[in-house]
């Protein structure tokens, strides 16, 4: 069994903002790389395997599947990160990737503004499908390409608004350590990556941010929804509107 050489999460350190940002995105990088690598080598032995010994091939699929998932989460993390640096570096931007929270999967990126601006960020796929929101329920749905519909569990919007809260409530530093900062907002972003596209919408539940409009899903606490590609855009016109 090869042991993984890479921490789960990324920690607020005194480094400087720069050194920081670029640490946590080479480590994102150099884990996704181990992984493409250990995946590859698994995948050639399975193929070899699935020849001489179906039975032991079938044995590898498991761990296969479970590296190919975290494969995966991490590429994800690490093709937003990049940008959003590229985008917000000069403004002295801090961004963690995957902030553990108990009981809970990790918050994939905290993205947090020397003005006290910030962001939770949520990157979630569901394979081939589009995603709707559906108001009498007051849950997302995924709509397959191949047919059907069924709501998304767990909620992805309910996941966030925990994480949230438990951060708040255990990771003051986050915010700026002192109890107002801890009550400043936060603007919570569910971002569908891979082939995972945002569905149509009733026009009355989108936003106009500067001119731009994007679906904003309010229940006791709001969430803007959107695909991957559409976060840098997105902060920039909330920063646009809220100067």
């Amino acid at each position: 069994m090869v042991s993984h050489p890479f921490p789960s999460s990324i920690q607020p350190t005194s480094t400087p903002v720069y050194a920081s940002n670029r640490e946590a995105l080479k480590q994102l990088e150099r884990e996704r790389d181990w992984l493409s690598g250990i995946c590859g080598v698994l995948g050639s032995g399975v193929a070899v395997s699935a020849v001489y010994s179906p039975a032991i091939s079938l044995a590898g699929l498991p761990p296969m599947a479970i590296l190919l998932k975290r494969l995966q989460k991490v590429s994800q993390i690490y093709l937003s990160m990049g940008p959003l640096l590229e985008a917000f570096e000069q403004q002295g931007v801090e961004i963690f990737p995957r902030l553990q929270v108990p009981e809970q999967e990790s918050l994939d990126l905290f993205v947090r503004f020397p003005n006290k601006q910030f962001f939770t960020i949520t990157l979630r796929t569901m394979g081939k499908s589009s995603i709707v929101y559906n108001e009498k329920a007051e849950a997302l749905y995924v709509r397959y390409r191949r047919g059907g519909l069924k709501p998304w569990k767990p909620d992805p919007l309910l996941q966030l608004a925990d994480q949230e809260v438990w951060l708040r409530k255990n990771r003051r530093e986050l915010f700026g350590g002192s109890s107002r900062d801890v009550r400043r907002p936060v603007v919570k972003i569910l971002a569908l990556a891979g082939e995972t596209r945002l569905g149509k919408h009733s026009e009355h539940l989108y936003e106009t941010i500067s001119e731009q409009k994007f679906v904003c899903v309010r229940r006791k606490f709001t969430t803007t929804v959107l695909e991957k590609e559409q976060l840098v855009s997105f902060i920039r016109a909330w920063q646009a509107q809220k100067a």
